[in-house]
């Protein structure tokens, strides 16, 4: 059977309901089979969709019904082909990024309001190839974490960079950054109303007014670091105090006082800056609400210095 050329500007879903109706088979027929909350993003759901044709069935998942069903077409296209039950190679799904339903760029948005980092930038860095045959590059900037993605049309290579900066926000468990952090009386000021509005996605953001904030309360974070134990706070206090210390061991000492665990790695590989270089990167694991802040050099231990001694309230200390 000769490969049919994906064609893009048909989703996962007309292509399904196209090659059903050549062979003269039922539609597919789509089943919701429930939502959940995602691990790697408490503030959001995931929803899982069902979808049956031609003697087969596959789920999809996504962050929305629609998201979910694209995404069970998609898997069931691939299935079919494999079974040799179709002409359609999609194998390697970026041949729908550009024309899915599911907004890439709308996602890494509402994933940034959720998380209170910078709104991600975009530029196009490279175009090249014939005119019938152009490739571009896309690059997606979210303060010093820099991701690209490539496609034939600028609007997928710009999916393309959103959805590699999705993957690596999701793999980061981050509820805090440096901009969450904040002395404990405005904190508690914050805390005031408790019937306030949450905002969760970048489309409240814009529509928001100034009553409605951000997140996870921050009075939260300061309470679990409130309830440590006298000992162990006075022992992490004793640190900060100390001026024989340079900021960088007061990052580990503080936190191992404290008996968090914690994991603090220079060079990471898994991020980078827009210059290229390896970000330094601190992981607080065991709190219960965990915190990931990333840098450089003695910019990235002041913060972390930083986020400990307002956590601690301990801004009397230099």
């Amino acid at each position: 059977m000769a490969t049919k050329a994906v064609l893009s500007t048909k989703t996962p879903i007309t292509e399904l309901q196209e090659l059903c109706v050549a062979q003269k088979a039922p539609h597919p027929l789509y089943t919701f089979t429930g939502e959940e909350v995602d691990s790697a993003a408490p503030n959001s759901k995931v929803f899982t969709t069902s979808v049956s044709a031609l003697g087969f069935s596959s789920t999809g998942i996504g962050r929305s019904k629609k998201d979910s069903k694209h995404d069970a077409a998609l898997k069931l296209l691939k299935l079919l082909f494999q079974r040799g039950l179709s002409d359609i190679d999609v194998d390697n799904d970026e041949h729908f990024l550009a024309v899915l339903s599911s907004d890439k760029v709308t996602e890494v948005r509402d994933i940034c309001v959720q998380r209170h980092f910078e709104m991600p930038e975009f530029e196009c860095v490279r175009s090249s190839g014939p005119s019938h045959a152009p490739e571009f590059e896309y690059e997606c900037r979210i303060g010093q974490i820099v991701r690209r993605g490539v496609h034939k049309t600028k609007k997928g290579a710009k999916q393309a960079a959103c959805n590699e900066m999705i993957k690596t926000l999701q793999a980061m468990p981050v509820e805090d950054s440096e901009m969450q952090v904040l002395p404990l009386h405005q904190a508690a000021e914050m805390d005031l109303n408790e019937d306030e509005h949450i905002i969760r996605t970048y489309r409240e953001l814009i529509n928001s007014d100034i009553k409605k904030k951000l997140g996870v309360k921050i009075a939260d974070r300061h309470r679990f670091f409130e309830e440590l134990d006298d000992t162990k706070i006075a022992a992490a206090r004793r640190i900060a105090m100390d001026e024989m210390l340079q900021v960088d061991d007061k990052c580990t000492l503080i936190p191992k006082a404290l008996g968090l665990k914690f994991e603090m790695k220079r060079d990471n590989s898994d991020l980078q800056s827009i210059e290229g270089r390896k970000l330094y990167t601190f992981e607080l694991l065991s709190s219960e609400y965990d915190c990931f802040i990333f840098g450089k050099g003695e910019q990235f231990y002041d913060s972390v210095y930083r986020y400990f001694k307002n956590m601690l309230n301990f801004d009397y200390i230099d």
